[in-house]
């Protein structure tokens, strides 16, 4: 079939089911634009796409479609039309508005700064003279890190920076997942160790691994969905004061959870990287705390990352990508993706949660973030 013979069937076939949606008349009113055409023909079949431009309202667009979809001869030939998807363009452009104008924003926020925060940029160059690195793997502290009885581990640089604004300097940053030789040879000399960790997944990941290799005396928590370092000094000091000690920690549904992960999900984490030649956890772990929210990481074998894409996207894309061994989403395992997992034989999957009452069957291993 030429182009033609598919865009005069389009006309021909749709003349006069709904006269406030005549094709001709809308395109000469410029409601809708040129009907696009692209077709490829294999063993004397023809199949190709067709894409039409419209303004007109949704619920006249979804007319539109249905009209188009009853189209069943192009020439001789039958045919069949089948809606793939209507898409908003306008959506595209508006998101593309908000981000542009998000960095303008950022830009003129960088320019301009306001008395408070001109005190507060002082107040952090002196702080941030005071930062030390540490031992072999040359880590960010404060600077009694090794003058005090008692010692504080956060995650990272910036969260020993915000800590020394209140004039807490016995700090030091693990600055990721696998903790530093280093954190583990200093916390023998102290007396009392505290960590101190965000509020989030990669918090209560770092907290599973440091109570794996060392025993913390207390556990602070920045308020859910909150980081060290972006906390005033009245939450610093009240995240401080609320401290816990591990054992206590358990006893609330947050502690249960976390036990569990660092408990059998973590030793069938390590069994399963073990059975894949893969000697270093902190590689996979510090992916999965990178995945961005709502989206889907998938890997292969050596670890190296295969795509990124959304959750939603997850299921249409998956089998175009071969050799996936390991897969990570930000979202819940169902039944659909479980099943599809196991046919293309996908070894891991780090998810959230699960649907409920979901088997998963041996062959898969399902590890929980």
């Amino acid at each position: 079939m030429e182009k033609s013979d598919i865009v005069g069937a389009i006309f021909g076939q749709t003349e006069g089911l709904l006269l406030d949606l005549d094709l001709r008349d809308l395109q000469k009113s410029g409601r809708i634009g040129r009907i696009e055409v692209e077709t490829e023909s294999k063993e004397g079949v023809s199949e190709g796409i067709i894409r039409i431009p419209s303004s007109l309202t949704r619920k006249e667009t979804a007319l539109l479609a249905a009209t188009v979809e009853t189209v069943s001869r192009v020439g001789p030939c039958e045919a069949v039309i089948t809606l793939i998807e209507i898409r908003d363009v306008r959506e595209t452009k508006r998101q593309q508005i908000i981000e542009r104008a998000a960095e303008l924003l950022k830009k003129w926020d960088q320019k301009s700064l306001e008395q408070s925060e001109i005190e507060e940029r002082i107040d952090t160059d002196i702080k941030l003279g005071e930062i030390i690195t540490w031992g072999p793997d040359k880590l960010p502290a404060g600077p009694e890190v090794d003058s005090n009885k008692d010692l504080i581990i956060v995650e990272g640089r910036a969260d020993v920076l915000n800590l020394l604004r209140i004039g807490i300097k016995n700090t030091i940053a693990v600055q990721g997942t696998q903790i530093p030789k280093t954190v583990r040879a200093l916390v023998k000399k102290k007396k009392i160790i505290t960590a101190f960790l965000d509020g989030d997944r990669g918090g209560t990941i770092i907290l599973n691994e440091l109570m794996q290799l060392m025993k913390l005396d207390y556990v602070a928590r920045a308020p859910e969905g909150f980081e060290v370092e972006e906390l005033t000094r009245k939450q610093l000091v009240k995240a401080l004061q609320n401290k816990r000690p591990p054992k206590k920690l358990r006893g609330s549904r947050k502690g249960k959870t976390e036990e569990k992960d660092s408990g059998s999900k973590g030793n069938k984490l390590q069994k399963f990287l073990k059975k894949m030649k893969i000697k270093d956890e902190s590689q996979i772990m510090d992916i999965i705390k990178g995945i961005e929210s709502g989206h889907s990481i998938g890997l292969d074998k050596n670890l190296e990352k295969l795509f990124e894409i959304p959750v939603g996207e997850l299921f249409g894309k998956i089998k175009t990508f071969k050799d996936i061994h390991f897969l990570l989403i930000d979202g819940i395992l169902t039944k659909r993706l479980l099943s599809l997992s196991i046919s293309i034989k996908i070894k891991f999957i780090a998810c959230k949660n699960k649907e409920e009452e979901l088997t998963v069957p041996e062959q898969i291993v399902v590890f929980y973030i």
